[in-house]
């Protein structure tokens, strides 16, 4: 099958919005289908210095860029996603022109994958696949309060944006056969009438050599002194980091028997190491800048528990990557992380009808479990990297994707 993929957003060996895009392309050619791919010019270097060194399903790469408008539209507040919007257009038109050409058979947008934003693929007339795309969750009425003034700014206009978005989706939702969503929040995000078409299918996932590596998490082996969590990700005001931070202060005596790493950077870094002092958390909390995901995998057996306790994200590639190395996650009910974490390799915080003071207290409920009983990591340990082995990007795409006959009968 010739499948046309719209995937603004496309890198080989990045995480997020990149490793969506590359990782889909690349294994819906690996189930036999012919695959072209439109991707943004900025993209050529890192997809042909990738294509030089590692082998890969052979695929079509259309670049397209809009370079003058570009530079003038991202020196703007917002910007980016008007510059976004220009792209799905203008690359839909010359997708269209691709398709008179050379007839394909089924196109995707693949990226951008939120249910906010349009893709215009769906003028060429052939089956329609808009997703997997997220971004139906909201963060919980009764835990909006603790993310700050600037983050409950954000917040709500990003709630606006949710509500009043089938104003502008009508077109895409109308002419799309099929809509991947990529979380139970967002399915019921997309409005009824639409609904009938829509799946729930998480996005991401991990490549199968990664989640075939042997035991490399070090928990427990190492008798350790401290129980050694980590932290990776954009400081965010909704990554919910604040949660822990105050469970953390909430222990007592038992502060000295744990430490966290804190690696990433974001808009609301002051606010939480702000938090830190004024908690007097200085001496548990260590802060590291942002890292590459080749160096930050490297580290990964130096930690005992992975901590990402995001209030609304529709996947959450860092706790998959986390468990194929082997560390428990603790987050809480809500979006991908949801959906990828159960009680066998970690913890899942209940906290959709409860306010931040419980929230709080469950955290520290959990961290004091596992204080006084250490050898529970192991067997969550064991069960994370299992758990980890079967989310794996083919498995995504097979849903969506079966294998061409030609692939099968070969």
């Amino acid at each position: 099958m010739k499948t046309l993929l719209s995937a603004y957003s496309c890198l080989p060996s990045h995480g997020s919005e990149p490793g969506v895009g590359w990782n889909w392309a690349q294994c819906i050619a690996a189930n036999g289908h012919d695959v072209t791919v439109i991707t943004r010019e900025a993209n050529r270097p890192g997809i042909e210095n990738h294509l030089v060194r590692v082998p890969a399903t052979p695929m079509q790469f259309i670049y397209h860029d809009l370079r003058r408008v570009g530079e003038v539209l991202y020196k703007l507040p917002f910007g980016n996603y008007l510059y976004y919007l220009i792209w799905q257009y203008t690359a839909a038109k010359l997708a269209f022109s691709l398709h008179l050409a050379e007839p394909f058979d089924r196109v995707q947008h693949v990226t951008w994958s939120s249910f906010r934003v349009p893709s215009f693929m769906g003028r060429l007339g052939i089956p329609f696949t808009f997703g997997p795309v997220g971004g139906g969750e909201d963060t919980p009425r009764k835990l909006r309060r603790g993310l700050g003034w600037r983050g409950s700014i954000s917040d709500a206009l990003r709630r606006f944006s949710s509500a009043t978005a089938g104003l502008w989706m009508r077109f895409t939702y109308e002419s799309a056969t099929e809509i991947i969503a990529t979380t139970p929040e967002t399915l019921l995000a997309i409005p009824s009438k639409y609904r009938h078409k829509a799946r729930c299918r998480q996005a991401v996932g991990i490549d199968p050599g990664v989640a075939r590596r042997p035991d490399t998490c070090a928990a427990l082996q190492q008798n350790r002194a401290k129980l050694e969590l980590l932290f990776a990700g954009r400081l965010l005001p909704w990554k919910g980091l604040h949660l822990v931070l105050k469970a953390l202060a909430h222990l007592g005596a038992s502060q000295s028997t744990i430490h966290l790493t804190i690696i990433g950077a974001g808009s609301d870094a002051s606010r939480l190491r702000q938090m830190c002092r004024r908690l007097r958390l200085d001496g548990m909390v260590s802060w590291v800048p942002w890292m590459s995901r080749d160096a930050l995998q490297a580290i990964y057996p130096q930690f005992d528990l992975f901590i990402f306790p995001s209030l609304h994200d529709s996947g959450g590639m860092a706790v998959l990557e986390a468990m194929t190395f082997g560390l428990p996650v603790l987050c809480l009910d809500l979006g991908g992380p949801g959906m990828t974490v159960d009680d066998q390799c970690g913890h899942v915080i209940p906290a959709r009808n409860l306010d931040e003071e419980r929230v709080v207290d469950e955290i520290k409920r959990f961290f004091n479990r596992i204080l006084h009983d250490p050898n529970s990591l192991v067997a969550l340990s064991e069960s994370a990297r299992t758990r980890a082995s079967t989310l794996t990007w083919q498995a995504n795409v097979d849903s969506v994707y079966p294998k061409a006959l030609t692939s099968q009968a070969s």
